[in-house]
């Protein structure tokens, strides 16, 4: 995963919103509009975390649908659209990139342990296809390594790093 995008023009790249679902503000969608001709956009009801769930009317899944109809109308708006797929992620966006031809998938950074593993398997897959795997810092100020303290190893007291927090954050 890189979180570079390429250097060259683009003639398509696809972005793939997750969590994030708003098209304001978005670092992978950003990159991809700024590094590419046509972006598609796309978003996955992944049925690997859908039947995990107790009830096929689970409240949140209704919230979520709202939303993704709430970014397609905004995308639509703007002249754009979302293309909405239901299945696997793992294997669905691999697929819908080689059906759109584009060189590159963008999306912004996941980091629960399953997500992680997912985007892991999409990237081999990608990257087996000739197509880039692009991820982005978007829903925090500071994430992975970028608040340590002195000797480079992550806190064990809140408070010292609330205060490195902030300090980095001037």
């Amino acid at each position: 995963m890189n979180a570079s995008a390429a250097s060259k023009t683009l003639s398509a790249s696809a972005v793939w919103f997750r969590r994030d679902l708003r098209d304001f503000d978005h670092a992978a969608l950003y990159h991809a509009l700024k590094a590419s001709q046509k972006v598609f956009c796309l978003f996955v009801f992944d049925t690997d975390i859908l039947d995990k769930l107790p009830s096929r009317s689970d409240r949140r899944v209704d919230f979520i649908l709202r939303s993704v109809l709430e970014l397609r109308a905004a995308l639509r708006q703007k002249g754009g659209d979302l293309l909405i797929a239901h299945g696997s992620a793992r294997t669905l966006v691999p697929d819908l990139a080689r059906r759109l031809h584009v060189e590159a998938v963008f999306t912004n950074h996941d980091y629960e342990p399953s997500a992680r593993d997912r985007d892991a398997a999409v990237a081999e897959s990608l990257g087996q296809a000739g197509v880039a795997f692009h991820t982005f810092k978007d829903q925090a100020i500071f994430e992975k390594s970028e608040v340590l303290t002195g000797q480079g190893t992550s806190f064990k007291v809140f408070t010292a790093y609330k205060n490195a927090w902030l300090d980095k954050l001037d």
